[in-house]
């Protein structure tokens, strides 16, 4: 059975959750990520899902605690950055791409996994992927087609779309009452 590690680059994600369902995805609670991981992961051998994302100190106990929860989570693994303001004030997210593609490498070289499914649409990810494929691993992205890259696609071994038409409707994962997360 191939072992699989997960990567959420979180903000990617959330930002295409939100587009996907027209702005109404404010609230993380919402989706099923376990369900959806599950998915992902059918017939693998599920290693570990790094979830990384950012926050601010004006985010709102309720993202921290949505944060705090999914780490208790069997298999997930929460890495938090702290979001930085720029010369103009606006908050910026830091160190979350470099960490997530650092982790992808360092597990490849541990020999960790032999399928990495990357959770994002962002190009960053490409030096990453092309270290990681050049020791034999197999990526998998996983994204909207809205904000998937194309060099991304084209690099990956193989792409999962999560938009309403592709291979994980993204509708599946949404509760109606709020609290998929159980």
């Amino acid at each position: 059975m191939k072992r699989v590690i997960v990567f959420f680059d979180y903000s990617n994600f959330h930002q295409a959750l939100n587009r996907l369902s027209r702005g109404e995805f404010p609230d993380p609670k919402r989706f099923d990520f376990r369900g959806f991981v599950e998915t992902l992961t059918l017939g693998m051998d599920l290693i570990k899902v790094y979830f990384v994302c950012s926050s601010s100190p004006n985010s709102g106990p309720g993202q921290q605690r949505f944060f705090d929860w999914l780490d208790g989570q069997e298999y997930f693994y929460v890495k938090q950055f702290e979001r930085k303001s720029n010369e103009q004030g606006e908050q910026r997210e830091k160190q979350v791409d470099v960490y997530l593609a650092t982790q992808v490498v360092a597990l490849a070289y541990e020999n960790a996994y032999d399928i990495a499914m990357i959770v994002s649409g962002d190009e960053d990810y490409v030096p990453a992927i092309e270290i990681v494929q050049q020791k034999g691993k197999i990526v998998v992205v996983v994204s909207a087609l809205s904000l998937l890259s194309d060099v991304l696609r084209k690099k990956a071994d193989r792409v999962l779309l999560i938009d309403a038409d592709g291979a994980l409707n993204f509708d599946n994962y949404l509760s109606k009452d709020g609290h998929s997360n159980k």
